[in-house]
């Protein structure tokens, strides 16, 4: 950290200290022979990251530990590399690792036993996800997605198990859990971790505010924000950009609305003060007639497994769609807070709710997620970006195959024409069918994660000025690896 300051190691008898006072006597430096060393960059053993697993009952929380549960913080590493979630014994100096022993059984405790920070293969019974955490907890799955479970009454209250995820329905006995809560620096790191995948990162290297720095404006949509023609033939593009019929594979809770969602809200938010882009894509690429998972599947392989991921680890539990599109946002786009509202099934429980949107700052932008009926009476879910511009209320089209042809553009921007009435946004989130449900994520802010601030993963520099990351796990051979000077700048 640059303090003003010149620092030198001193020494005094047999006691060493840092002072920055130039007349101190016996001043240490190091001699030549030392350049070799202080260019060579070590690479951390492993990553290790401090946490905790815990559940609740009623308003107490308890922690899992190598002996059951008890109301005492137990402290677990994680590493994320070898999948390990471990008890440190500072006796011995040895980790005790926890493993999933379901086998081909239904349910099976776990078993804790004797462990190293060695690298192993993902397919092991050691390793375990905890990639989908949340604030709000989330689940924790092994090496075949087995789903991580505590009994919470009944002789063996607070004993670890796993379960297969058909077998959770049938697993009602002693009133199990599957929610768990973990440490902050755990959440912090998934989002790191799915920064990186995505190239959202902050700065590269990392801490390095200098000139040689690469850093990401923090960029958020200002209040005066207004969607021009440009904006508009824009959204537009990323709007068409579906499959011949009109429908795309859908990549976990992800179809292809909620994957324009993402790409036009990135855009907005990236893009404002430059102006939209002419071709390519955040996520994708925009073509027409192409299915956009293709591209974003070519460019981001790694993120879209883990956006694929999402309900196999969440399904099981029943989790709300609504929840599966939070984690969806905060693996997306995880530089960002997303504050998910609640949902809302009535007509006048609906309208309150777009008058809180009609009442909030310019500026502002959500996530809509919608549940509409069609006339045969099929339920069917919908996301669109909604945006509070000085005029009202803009709520931008998805998944739009029927626009694609003439005179599609000037039906589009019809859409987007801001309104201030209630109804004449229901009518908007309707288009042809009833909405029958609502609820909006809205993207609050710049989230400071401090891993982007200490961390660096090889050549960092992503795809321009406005991306950071590898678009790779973080490893311990990659932290703090630069390509052209090697050391990666630490705050």
């Amino acid at each position: 950290m640059d303090c003003g300051w010149v620092l030198s190691f001193e020494g005094y008898q047999w006691y060493g200290y840092i002072s920055r006072n130039s007349k101190d006597n016996y001043n240490h430096t190091l001699d030549s022979s030392m350049d070799d060393w202080t260019k060579t960059v070590a690479t951390p053993g492993n990553i290790s990251i401090k946490t905790f697993i815990a559940w609740n009952l009623g308003n107490d929380r308890y922690f899992i530990n190598s002996k059951g549960s008890e109301k005492n913080t137990t402290s677990i590493y994680y590493n994320p590399e070898s999948g390990h979630l471990a008890q440190y014994n500072p006796a011995n100096g040895s980790l005790y690792c926890m493993y999933s022993k379901v086998n081909d059984n239904k349910w099976n405790w776990v078993q804790w036993g004797l462990c190293s920070d060695a690298a192993i293969s993902k397919d092991n019974p050691a390793y375990w996800n905890v990639q989908l955490e949340t604030d709000e907890g989330g689940m924790i799955t092994d090496y075949k997605g087995n789903v991580l479970r505590v009994t919470r009454y009944g002789s063996n209250w607070g004993v670890a198990y796993a379960a297969k995820p058909s077998y959770l329905e049938k697993d009602t006995a002693n009133s199990p859990t599957s929610l768990f809560t973990v440490d902050k620096n755990l959440l912090d790191w998934a989002r790191y971790t799915a920064g990186n995948l995505g190239k959202t990162g902050q700065y590269c290297p990392a801490g390095n505010k200098g000139s040689l720095a690469y850093k990401r404006v923090k960029r958020t949509l200002p209040s005066d924000f207004q969607l021009t023609d440009e904006w508009i033939r824009r959204l537009f593009a990323i709007a068409v950009s579906v499959g011949p019929v009109g429908e795309g594979d859908a990549h976990g809770m992800c179809g292809v609305c909620l994957l324009h969602s993402f790409q036009m809200i990135a855009e907005l938010q990236e893009y404002h003060s430059q102006g939209p882009l002419q071709s390519g894509g955040y996520f994708f690429d925009t073509n027409f007639n192409v299915d956009p998972f293709v591209s974003f599947g070519q460019r981001y392989p790694l993120l879209d497994m883990l956006l694929t991921d999402i309900p196999r680890i969440y399904g099981p539990a029943n989790r709300r769609t609504v929840q599966l599109a939070l984690a969806s946002a905060r693996t997306m786009l995880p530089q960002y807070n997303w504050i998910l509202s609640n949902e809302y099934s009535t007509r006048s429980a609906i309208r309150s709710h777009i008058n809180t949107l009609i009442n909030s700052p310019t500026g502002s932008i959500w996530l809509g997620l919608l549940w509409q009926r069609d006339t045969d009476g099929t339920i069917s879910g919908h996301a669109v970006p909604i945006l509070r511009t000085s005029q009202g209320i803009v709520v931008i089209t998805t998944n739009s195959y029927s626009y694609s042809f003439w005179p599609g553009f000037d039906l589009f921007r019809n859409d987007l024409t801001p309104t201030s009435d209630p109804l004449q946004v229901i009518n908007r989130l309707e288009s042809s069918r009833t909405l029958t449900g609502f609820t909006t994520i809205q993207l609050a802010g710049v989230y400071h994660n401090t891993f982007d601030f200490v961390i660096a993963n090889r050549n960092c520099t992503g795809e321009g000025e406005d991306r950071r990351g590898t678009g790779e796990y973080p490893t311990g051979a990659s932290v703090n690896q630069c390509p052209e000077e090697g050391r990666c700048t630490r705050l």
